[in-house]
């Protein structure tokens, strides 16, 4: 009888052994499904893969993530509604895809010609953090658009390039001849107020499009996948300093009750990887738009050109005009454009000042032939 006793006491001590030894190996898994709005082969797809392989590491697998390409369960422009009804619980896009719900949602991932007012990509990511925009951004999902929805801006890829030409544009009378095809929304309502005839249509329309003569130019995201689309192949015209989507923020999104079920050491360590998917973003946006841009022009025939200055111009004057218009007739809009307006009197006066040097660095590194300048026609 001593000896039974003593063998269950063993077996009750090695039990509280191992909840104190490995407490990750008995604690619940969770898995999170990511739909993209975009194919397997953009660079986008692989940031949000890369940033899921993180996340499993860094939970010890107890928090796993199955990322899916556009169209694996629903189309691109139904997944909010899929992360909100549960049919996913994960989803990549950009905010202003939900524009047509209410037109707040450009402010907070592709802010037209930084508001007219000069605000860049990196100003924007702090205005989200560090400026108060997180509370907004979160206010657009639950109360405005009335989703369960929790969200987290996540991958910069700004500037997005002006586009791709049939033919070279030198002035803004050049340009208001041109069939141009832009993101829908408040983007494309700029173009038209100050002349040029855009049109909306998805990427997978564009080449078909260029080839029929129905359109003489177009944008679609930066040089890597602008390559992977193929537009290369049909124009050879690249305008790199677009203003329609200076900055272009991808963000990601959560059903909020089952991110609400996650236990706050998870919750964290997903917070984490948001973080390391901003500075990879960051990194990659340099990298393999870097090596697309070289392989453009020296195997493919494409000549990089300068956006006329006063299309620059007119634009930002346009911008604001439109943003005002939107302001007067809705209180949510008007209440992120003037958050974010103020933050651009503050940030935009420094980093105006600060990052000017690199612009004089690489210009007079260009003139002296210190670096290539092949790119430049």
């Amino acid at each position: 009888m001593a000896k039974k006793k003593l063998f269950a006491g063993i077996l009750a001590m090695a039990f509280c052994a191992a909840l104190l030894i490995a407490p990750s190996a008995m604690a619940k898994g969770y898995t999170l499904k990511i739909q993209t709005a975009v194919p397997s082969a953009s660079i986008y797809f692989k940031l949000v893969d890369r940033m899921a392989k993180r996340i499993e590491t860094m939970s010890s697998k107890r928090l796993t993530i199955e990322v899916l390409p556009a169209g694996a369960v629903v189309g691109a422009f139904e997944i909010l509604d899929a992360v909100d009804q549960g049919i996913i619980n994960g989803g990549m896009a950009w905010t202003h895809y939900w524009s047509g719900k209410h037109p707040a949602g450009l402010l907070f991932s592709a802010p037209t010609a930084g508001l007219g007012m000069g605000l860049d990509q990196l100003s924007t990511v702090s205005w989200i953090y560090d400026g108060g925009g997180d509370a907004l951004y979160q206010e657009y999902f639950t109360k405005i658009l009335g989703y369960n929805i929790k969200g987290f801006i996540a991958m910069p890829m700004g500037p997005e390039p002006f586009g791709w030409f049939s033919k070279p544009i030198n002035s803004m009378e050049d340009l208001k001849k041109t069939k141009f095809r832009s993101p829908p929304g408040i983007p494309s309502e700029s173009l038209k107020l100050i002349g040029i005839p855009a049109v909306s249509m998805p990427g997978g329309e564009i080449v078909p499009s260029a080839q029929r003569g129905v359109i003489d130019a177009a944008e679609w995201i930066s040089p890597a996948d602008d390559r992977a689309l193929g537009l290369s192949s049909v124009w050879k015209n690249y305008y790199l300093q677009g203003l329609h989507q200076a900055v272009s923020i991808g963000d990601i999104y959560i059903n909020l009750d089952w991110w609400n079920k996650l236990p706050a050491d998870l919750q964290a360590i997903f917070n984490a990887g948001i973080m390391t998917c901003i500075a990879d973003s960051y990194n990659w946006n340099v990298s393999q738009n870097s090596v697309a841009l070289k392989e453009l022009v020296t195997k493919e025939g494409v000549t990089v050109r300068d956006t006329p200055d006063d299309y620059v111009k007119a634009y930002m004057a346009a911008t604001q005009q439109i943003m005002d218009k939107y302001a007067t007739k809705d209180a949510f809009f008007k209440k992120v454009l003037t958050s974010m307006q103020e933050w651009s009197k503050l940030t935009v006066p420094y980093q105006n000042k600060a990052n000017g040097v690199y612009y004089k660095m690489g210009k007079t590194a260009l003139d002296s032939g210190v670096v290539n300048s092949a790119y430049d026609k």
